[in-house]
């Protein structure tokens, strides 16, 4: 019974985010898709994770972004998912701009030693807009924990799927320190991407309704934390402030990652 009421709170809970996750997309700015990924897979872990992006600047052509990603994992080397992008910002009202597919495989190896845990992440972003471009995204996942550390890098190659393509790189790294007592763990994140297309090349009449990401190199601390929901799920969630490191990127960016698991 204990058990049941717990896992009914959750889910109060989570549905409280989702709805005030979509109802601040029309409030709120936010930034780029900044999100470390682990090449960590458990068969049979079903999940269902909120990310919320609130970027701030000092200009007023701010975009505001929320993904409700849905994913499983089929075996204990693939997981699998699924995230609908809402998008509203100065030039356009809320609306699906993107549907991602993600796909992370775990490869051999059990990270002792110096070799860190290593997966495969290979993503395909459908661009559900007039004028969108499809991108496929692929790259290592890289963790590796020491002692109380947890080390994550993620690189990645992006590919648009036009006529003529372009391809630039993106990157995120993390390190996470749980401490011996408390209710949090501690760390600082990165991350870093290109612009498709050059300064000279861009005409934003051409893409009316498409957000106004920030570039560039940020960085800044977060917190984690997470509660077991009876024997078998887990409430997870993060919170990022990342700064600006240079001229492109954003001035600061606020995220936060809700996470419902429930194990197989």
């Amino acid at each position: 019974m204990a058990n049941t009421i717990s896992t009914r709170r959750a889910a109060r809970t989570l549905g409280a985010v989702v709805w005030l996750a979509a109802a601040g997309a029309a409030t709120a700015d936010v930034g780029p898709d900044d999100e470390i990924y682990s090449p960590q897979v458990e068969a049979g872990e079903l999940e269902a994770e909120i990310r919320y992006y609130d970027l701030g600047d000092n200009d007023t052509n701010n975009t505001h972004e929320t993904r409700i990603e849905i994913g499983y994992s089929p075996t204990d080397f693939w997981r699998a998912s699924v995230s609908p992008v809402l998008v509203n910002g100065a030039r356009s009202a809320t609306h699906l701009h993107q549907i991602q597919i993600e796909n992370v495989f775990a490869l051999p190896g059990d990270g002792t030693g110096l070799w860190p845990d290593i997966g495969l992440f290979l993503s395909y972003e459908i661009g559900t807009i007039d004028d969108a471009e499809d991108e496929l995204v692929i790259g290592p996942v890289l963790e590796k924990e020491l002692g109380r550390w947890l080390l994550s890098a993620n690189v990645f190659v992006d590919r648009a799927m036009v006529h003529e393509p372009d391809v630039g790189l993106s990157y995120g790294w993390q390190a996470r320190w749980t401490p011996p007592a408390g209710p949090f763990d501690l760390g600082v994140q990165g991350f870093g991407e290109h612009e498709f297309l050059a300064e000279d090349d861009e005409d934003d009449s051409a893409y009316p309704h498409a957000p106004r990401y920030a570039p560039g190199h940020r960085a800044g601390p977060a917190l984690f934390a997470g509660m077991d929901i009876g024997d078998e799920s887990r409430l997870n969630w993060q919170l990022a402030l990342l700064f600006g490191l240079d001229d492109d990127a954003a001035d600061h960016t606020l995220r936060l990652a809700i996470e419902y698991e429930i194990e197989g």
